[in-house]
């Protein structure tokens, strides 16, 4: 017979929770990207965004901007990943003008208004 135990939810590494409430596109693709949860070990997990493209590994922290992990690897991360000016984290793409082809970054803090513009 084999019975499973529920234990206390895994505490997340690095203290604050994630926002869930926004959606950074992948660098890549210009793809929405979906929250994760994964486990670091038996104690603690890592919460992230990746990218719903099938094929493609790209990954946004909120800690460590857009990177693509590899097993047993630290992560490396992306040159010239903008960061926000006032807060000093990795900014996400929050939206593509193709027509333009301009690329906005926001800041993950909630109540940061900071916003970059690359053509």
């Amino acid at each position: 017979m084999l019975v499973l135990l529920r234990s206390a939810p895994f505490k997340v590494l690095n203290s604050l929770r994630m926002r869930t409430d926004i959606l950074p596109l992948c660098d890549l693709h210009y793809r929405t990207m979906e929250p994760v949860l994964a486990p670091y070990n038996a104690d603690y997990s890592i919460e992230f965004f990746r990218c719903t493209d099938k094929f493609c590994h790209r990954c946004f922290g909120e800690r460590i901007g857009y990177t693509t992990p590899k097993r047993g690897d630290a992560p490396v991360l992306t040159p010239n990943q903008p960061t926000c000016d006032r807060h000093g984290r990795p900014m996400f793409i929050i939206s593509l003008d193709r027509q333009h082809n301009h690329v906005t970054y926001a800041c993950p803090e909630s109540d940061c208004g900071e916003r970059l513009v690359r053509g």
